[in-house]
C-alpha cells in the first residue's frame, strides 16, 4: 500500500530554490523563492526557567491562534484531543521536534554562537520535559525519572560532540560518541522493557543509534561547510525520528490504542502532522539562514523545503485529485515565497518590499482556507481557518523578527509554539477529511516503513 503523502508518479511539484534571491539581491526579495512548475499566481540542557521566561512575549499570539482554532466547527475540532492513540502521534511529533532542536543547538556550538545555542538548549529542555511527562502518563513517575535521566545524558553528549567538533578535538569527539552509545543502548533497553516484549531491544537500540548517527552526520557536514549534505541530513533525521516514534508508539501504547494507529484516519493524521511539522521546522531554519545571509545553508534548506512541498502537494493529489494538487502547490509556493521575501526585506529595512510580501501573505491565507473548506465540503470553516492561518504566519514573522534582533529566547519560544500549532491543525484537518471521504480515505502508514523511515534506512 502506498503512503498517503507520496506525490503522484511523474509529478515534479517544485523545482530547485532560486539561489539568486540571495546571491544577486543580497537579502532582497527580487524574485520568487520557490517557483511552481504548473500555472499559478505570479509571484548541557538549560534550566526550565529559561524556556518559561522566553514565553512571555508571545503569549497573546499563541492565545489568539488557539481562540481562532476553537471557533472551527466541532466536526474538525473534535479530533484535537490528545488522548488514546493520539498520544502516539504526540510522541512522534515530540521526538521529531527534539531532532531539529538538537541539530540547531549543535550547529550553534559549531559556529560559536553561544547565545543562540543557549536558547536552543532551553527549547530542548522544554521538549525533554514534554517527553518525560508523556512517558510518565503511560508508565508512572518512576519510569519518567529513568527516561529523563538518560534522555538528558543523551542531549548532554550531543552538546559535547558539537563542542569537540568545533575545536577539532578528535579524542573528545570519540569520547562523546562512546558515551552516546551507552545512552542509546540504555534508552533502547528502557523502551524494550516498557513494551513488555512487543519491541525487541536490538530494534530499539538500532533505532536510537540511527537517530544519533543522523544528528552527528549533519553536524559533521555543517562543520565542513557542506550545507547540501547537512540540510539533507537535517530533514532526513526529522523524518527518521518521526518514524521511530511511530515504531515506539505501536509498542508502548495500550494494544487497543496501538491498533488504532494503523487505521486510515490515524494514518492520515500522523502523516499530516509529520509533513506540517517538518514544514514549520524547515521554514524557520530557512528564514534564519536567509537572515544570516548564509547562501549555502539557505540553498540546502530550500531544497529540503521543496521536498516537503512535494509531500504536501502529493497528499492533496492523492486525497482530492490532480487539480487539487496543482492548486495547493501554487498556493503553498506563494506562502513560502511571501515569508522568504518578507525575511529578506526585513533584514534590509526595505519597507516597500515588506508591505508587498505582507500583501502576498494576506492573499494566501483566505485562499488556502477557501481551498481546504471547499475540499472538505465546508466542514472546516473558511473564515475561522483563514484567521488561524494568519495568526500562524504572524507567529513565524515574529519569530524571524526576534531572530534578527538577536532575541533568541523569544525566537525559539515562538518557533516551538508554531510547531505545536501544526499538531492541532493536522488533527482538525484530518478529521474533516475523514468525514468528507469516509470509506474512500486512502490506506497507508508512516510506521510501516512507507514514510520517513524508508528513505533513511535505504540510504544508510
Amino acid at each position: 500500500m502506498s503512503r498517503i503523502l507520496n506525490p503522484p508518479v511523474g509529478r515534479l511539484v517544485v523545482p530547485g530554490l532560486v539561489l539568486a534571491v540571495l546571491t544577486a539581491c543580497g537579502l532582497g526579495g527580487c524574485g520568487r523563492v520557490i517557483t511552481p512548475t504548473q500555472p499559478g499566481p505570479a509571484g548541557s540542557a538549560a534550566s526550565p526557567s529559561s524556556a518559561s521566561a522566553a514565553g512571555t512575549a508571545s503569549v497573546h499570539d499563541h492565545a489568539a491562534m488557539q481562540a481562532a482554532a476553537s471557533s472551527v466547527p466541532a466536526a474538525a475540532a473534535a479530533a484535537a484531543s490528545d488522548e488514546g492513540a493520539a498520544v502516539g502521534v504526540r510522541l512522534q511529533a515530540l521526538l521529531a521536534q527534539h531532532t531539529v532542536l538538537a541539530a540547531d543547538m549543535m550547529r550553534a556550538r559549531i559556529r560559536q554562537d553561544p547565545d543562540f545555542a543557549q536558547a536552543a538548549e532551553a527549547a530542548l529542555t522544554r521538549n525533554s520535559q514534554a517527553l518525560g511527562t508523556l512517558v510518565g502518563s503511560l508508565y508512572g513517575a518512576g519510569a519518567a525519572a529513568t527516561f529523563s535521566q538518560w534522555w538528558t545524558a543523551h542531549v548532554t553528549h550531543l552538546f559535547e560532540y558539537a563542542a569537540a567538533r568545533q575545536s577539532g578535538d578528535a579524542a573528545a569527539m570519540q569520547q562523546a560518541r562512546d558515551q552516546l552509545t551507552v545512552a542509546e543502548n540504555t534508552l533502547g533497553s528502557f523502551f524494550a522493557g516498557a513494551s513488555k516484549g512487543r519491541l525487541k531491544a536490538s530494534a530499539a537500540k538500532a533505532g536510537m543509534r540511527m537517530h544519533v548517527e543522523g544528528l552527528l552526520a549533519q553536524a559533521d557536514a555543517y562543520a565542513k561547510g557542506d550545507y547540501a549534505t547537512a540540510d539533507a541530513e537535517y530533514s532526513h533525521a526529522f523524518q527518521h525520528t518521526y518514524a521511530l516514534g511511530g515504531t515506539l508508539a505501536s509498542a508502548l501504547l495500550a494494544k487497543k490504542d496501538a491498533a488504532a494507529l494503523s487505521t486510515p484516519a490515524l494514518q492520515l493524521r500522523t502523516n499530516l502532522t509529520e509533513a506540517l511539522g517538518e514544514h514549520v521546522a524547515l521554514i524557520i531554519a530557512a528564514m534564519r539562514a536567509a537572515s544570516g545571509n548564509n547562501t549555502g545553508d539557505f540553498k540546502g534548506l530550500g531544497d529540503a523545503l521543496n521536498h516537503n512541498t512535494e509531500a504536501l502537494s502529493g497528499a492533496m493529489g492523492t486525497l482530492f485529485g490532480a487539480a487539487a494538487a496543482t492548486q495547493f502547490q501554487s498556493l503553498w509556493a506563494n506562502h513560502v515565497d511571501g515569508l522568504m521575501t518578507l525575511t529578506s526585506a526585513t533584514g534590509r529595512g526595505d519597507a516597500a518590499q515588506q508591505a508587498k510580501a505582507r500583501q502576498q501573505l494576506q492573499a494566501f491565507e483566505p485562499a488556502l482556507a477557501k481551498f481546504l473548506n471547499s475540499a472538505t465540503q465546508s466542514r472546516i470553516g473558511a473564515d475561522a481557518l483563514a484567521h488561524a492561518i494568519a495568526m500562524h504566519d504572524e507567529m513565524l514573522i515574529e519569530e524571524m523578527q526576534a531572530f534578527q534582533a538577536k532575541d533568541y529566547a523569544k525566537a525559539h519560544d515562538l518557533g516551538y509554539n508554531a510547531y505545536d500549532e501544526m499538531f492541532d491543525l493536522a488533527a482538525q484537518l484530518s478529521h474533516a477529511i475523514q468525514l468528507t471521504l469516509g470509506a474512500k480515505l486512502p490506506h497507508g502508514g508512516s510506521q510501516t516503513g512507507g514514510g520517513g523511515m524508508a528513505g533513511v534506512v535505504g540510504r544508510r
